[in-house]
């Protein structure tokens, strides 16, 4: 153990609780995949700390079943099968409805600026050579709105839902697939800015809908998932 890592566990719960948020970052914005497997120490050294506090955050997610640790002490994410999946589109929808719809009662100037400039980074992450920063940029997108809602409850729901559904979104914006992808993601994306600065709720809600479900359907037409 280094004089380092020494100084980072002397700060206990604060430590912990930053690797436990980072980790959560990871899971939502698609940066651990489903089916990846990487070593405690691995992860330790990504996040720069010791291995204690990455010990602590991964056991409290794997409460959460948002990851697993393998017998050998690696940690895999899930891959769920296609009927957990089905089920976890179906709760997400009627969550992220209601969030969306909460929004549009309540979006202001300042919000729909920031919705549209994250809408323009997806766009513009749409064009890097991996994946990865188009899921971010994504996720940032949906939670700018989820957030308009003025429901930390309906937010942190949200939130433990994505838990699950952040790795397979990742599946649907790889490089392989994401290109022919964009116009259907974009097209949701602009109904939903556009309902919400009408403060049409329905119309907002049925884009989010819209968006989550042909996600969902793509994912489960290639058959990646297990029966």
């Amino acid at each position: 153990m280094t004089d380092q890592d020494i100084r980072l566990e002397a700060r206990g719960p604060s430590l912990a609780s930053q690797v436990h948020g980072a980790l959560i970052e990871m899971l939502l914005s698609g940066e651990l995949a489903p089916d990846d497997r990487i070593s405690m120490r691995d992860l330790a050294d990504r996040l720069g700390v010791s291995v204690m506090p990455v010990r602590e955050a991964v056991a409290r997610l794997a409460a959460q079943d948002a990851l697993v640790v393998l017998p050998n002490r690696a940690v895999t994410v899930p891959l769920l099968s296609r009927d957990e999946f089905r089920d976890l589109t179906e709760v997400r929808i009627h969550n992220e409805r209601h969030a969306v719809a909460l929004a549009a009662a309540q979006v202001g100037p300042r919000d729909l600026i920031r919705v549209r400039n994250l809408e323009q980074q997806f766009a513009d992450a749409l064009e890097a050579p991996d994946g990865g920063p188009s899921v971010r940029a994504n996720k940032a997108l949906h939670f700018a709105v989820y957030e308009a809602a003025n429901s930390p409850v309906l937010c942190a729901v949200i939130r433990s839902l994505w838990l699950k559904a952040g790795p397979i979104i990742n599946l649907d914006l790889e490089e392989r697939t994401r290109r022919r992808r964009t116009a259907v993601s974009r097209a949701h994306h602009a109904s939903l800015i556009d309902a919400l600065a009408r403060g049409d709720a329905e119309a907002a809600a049925d884009a989010v809908e819209a968006d989550i479900r042909s996600a969902a359907e793509f994912i489960l037409s290639r058959d990646i998932l297990p029966a």
